[in-house]
C-alpha cells in the first residue's frame, strides 16, 4: 500500500466519521424535539385555559430551541394580532401589536403560510428593519401561523441570536407541528 492510498482511505474513514457524528447529531435533535413534542401534549392536555396553553407553548419552544424570543401572538378584528404568551417575559400577556411594523408577521397573516427566514440580516423583506436586526443580533426568524379552519387565529414566532444554533428545515417542521397541536388545544 503506498502513502498516497493510506492518505485516500483516512480521508474516507475521517469523512465516515464525520458523516456518522453529523448523522447522530440529526437523530438527537430529532429525539428532543418528539420528547418536547410529548411534554407540550402533556401540558396542553391539563389546561383548560388559553393563556396557559399559549404559555406552555412558548415555554416548551423556548427552552428546547434555546430562543432569543418565543412569542405567541392571537389574531383579531381587521387583523390585528395580541401578545399572549412570551418564553423570555412569562408575564407579559394581552399586548396589543401592530403587525404592519413586523412584515415577517404581516406576511404570515396575509398568506397563511409559514414565514422562515434563516439569516434575518439578508432577507430583503426585512430591509426596514436591518439596521434593529444588526443591533440585537438576530440571526433566524420563524412565523408559524396556527390556523382553524383554514385561517390564521394565531401565530407562533421565534427567534434566534447570533452564536447560538440557526433554526433549520427540521425547526420549521417541528414548529408546524406545534401549531396544529396549539390549534386543537384552543379550539
Amino acid at each position: 500500500m503506498t502513502a498516497t492510498s493510506r492518505a485516500g482511505d483516512g480521508g474516507s474513514l475521517s469523512d465516515a466519521i464525520r458523516q456518522l457524528r453529523d448523522r447522530l447529531a440529526e437523530v438527537e435533535r430529532d429525539r428532543d424535539r418528539l420528547l418536547v413534542l410529548a411534554a407540550l401534549h402533556e401540558d396542553l392536555s391539563r389546561s383548560l385555559h388559553f393563556t396557559d396553553i399559549l404559555q406552555a407553548v412558548a415555554g416548551r419552544v423556548g427552552s428546547a430551541f434555546a430562543l432569543d424570543r418565543c412569542s405567541v401572538f392571537l389574531t383579531g378584528e381587521r387583523q390585528s394580532l395580541r401578545l399572549v404568551a412570551s418564553f423570555e417575559d412569562p408575564g407579559l400577556r394581552n399586548l396589543a401589536v401592530d403587525p404592519q411594523r413586523y412584515p415577517e408577521l404581516q406576511r404570515a397573516l396575509d398568506s397563511g403560510e409559514t414565514v422562515f427566514i434563516p439569516d434575518a440580516t439578508a432577507e430583503p423583506l426585512l430591509r426596514p428593519v436591518w439596521a434593529k436586526l444588526v443591533e440585537r443580533q438576530v440571526q433566524s426568524i420563524l412565523v408559524v401561523p396556527i390556523k382553524w379552519d383554514g385561517r390564521p387565529i394565531g401565530l407562533l414566532f421565534l427567534r434566534t441570536a447570533r452564536g447560538k444554533p440557526p433554526l433549520d428545515e427540521g425547526d420549521v417542521a417541528f414548529c408546524q407541528r406545534v401549531a396544529v397541536a396549539t390549534a386543537a388545544a384552543l379550539h
